[in-house]
């Protein structure tokens, strides 16, 4: 459930959304980094059918670019107790915590965590068995020059794995949407701001919130063989009574104007071609759903459902 579109790596300081700095604020590292990605996997999904096409060895050396808090490594390290586990952060303060988050791992000693740009990896080439990232491509503005830096720096026959969303394919069903029973011009309009929202992103240089769909392109444009293209299977629901929930509860308790500011939404908006009045309206949209929301979460009546197309990539050095 990544609707905000959120990431950990950057090659820029003056890009909102994924600058250096930006992910180790609390209350965006807490909500974002670690808990929604353990979240967004079934566990015997990624056990079984997504880590086999990965051919790891007990012995294999995992890339895993843009790490954050190192949830990938973490999830990997099982499967390659006797090689290493590599993450590289531009964010030196994410790099510290995530050093802390494996001290007392059974496999702390294969950890390896580096400050480093996705644009320039502070790894050897033909170095590794697996390089992998996770929602890194959608927010930086040259996504091919990181795909090269993954490919460099991974030996021949090695994976490179890519796991990103397109945002194009989001569907839900959302209680508080029902309540406000728009008509079918009403829901054009939101698609047409989230399309704007998009288009925006995009011309400022931020990334590209469809860029799911466009990675087995990329991949094979870059060299790569592609192996195998897969679907995250995980549908988000909420149904009260709300124990086991809290994440998506917390998501939806964050106000619209801490939205707007921590992710620079009307700069964006604006720059996708939407004119002041258009988000004015969407701001106050944005506004209504959220006193709903807080209504029926507080009722117990609150029901949602949702999914979001987010491709697996999967492709080998030749």
């Amino acid at each position: 459930m990544e609707c905000l579109a959120l990431n950990e790596s950057s090659s820029s300081t003056e890009k909102r959304g994924f600058t250096e700095g930006y992910w180790s604020e609390k209350e965006i590292k807490d909500i974002f980094l670690d808990e929604q990605r353990r979240y967004i996997w079934n566990k015997d999904y990624w056990r079984n059918v997504i880590v086999p096409l990965f051919r790891l060895k007990q012995n294999s050396v995992v890339l895993d670019v843009g790490c954050g808090l190192g949830f990938l490594g973490r999830n990997l390290a099982e499967f390659v107790p006797h090689g290493k586990v590599i993450g590289v952060d531009l964010d030196a303060k994410l790099i510290e915590a995530a050093k802390k988050t494996v001290e007392k791992s059974d496999f702390s000693a294969i950890f390896d965590f580096r400050v480093g740009d996705a644009y320039d990896l502070p790894v050897d080439s033909n170095s590794v068995d697996l390089s992998i990232c996770q929602t890194l491509l959608m927010h930086l503005e040259d996504p091919m020059k990181a795909i090269s830096e993954m490919r460099r720096v991974t030996k021949s026959g090695g994976r490179i794995v890519a796991i990103e969303p397109d945002y194009a394919g989001f569907s839900f069903f959302d209680s508080a949407y029902d309540k406000m029973s728009f008509s079918l011009e009403e829901r054009m309009k939101l698609r047409r701001w989230n399309c704007i929202l998009t288009a925006g992103k995009k011309k400022l240089g931020r990334g590209d919130n469809e860029i799911g769909s466009k990675v087995p392109y990329l991949f094979f444009k870059s060299g790569l063989r592609v192996v195998d293209v897969r679907c995250l299977d995980r549908v988000f629901w909420i149904i009260p009574p709300y124990q086991g929930k809290e994440l998506e509860l917390k998501h939806l308790m964050l106000p619209p104007e801490f939205l707007v500011e921590k992710l620079d939404l009307r700069t964006e908006f604006l720059a996708g071609g939407g004119t002041e009045k258009e988000w004015e309206e969407y701001f106050n949209f944005m506004k209504k759903l959220y006193e709903i929301h807080q209504q029926q979460i507080k009722e117990g009546t609150f029901v949602s459902s949702s999914s979001t197309t987010v491709i697996i990539t999967i492709a080998e050095k030749i």
